[in-house]
């Protein structure tokens, strides 16, 4: 199973990256600032949370938008079968077909 993803870990990270500098602008943090959040003594101003989450590259969805894509992608976003009024794909594999009638 692969790894849930963590912001913890992707702010402790970031913070260690690169990227550092840009989260330090966002927050106007110094070093010291970001010593004390990286130590449990200093939060995220609420105003900056989006912006910094975003500096992880992690983005908000619902379950509901998840759920949706789920459903989206098991008979096939661009499901030609579907489209051309023959049903979804997949479907015998769900449901039992009966025969039709000559």
């Amino acid at each position: 199973m692969a790894e849930r993803p963590n912001i913890e870990k992707a702010l402790r990270l970031l913070l260690a990256s690169d990227e550092r500098k840009a989260a330090m602008e966002v927050l106007n943090w110094d070093a010291s600032q970001v010593s004390r959040f990286l130590s449990g003594q200093n939060g995220i101003p609420i105003d900056k949370i989006d912006q910094v989450i975003g500096l992880t590259g992690f983005v908000m969805v619902t379950p509901r938008y998840l759920e949706g894509l789920a459903s989206m992608a098991e008979t096939g976003v661009g499901c030609r079968c579907a489209r051309e009024g023959g049903g979804e794909c997949g479907f015998e594999r769900r449901v039992k077909v009966l025969p039709r009638a000559a």
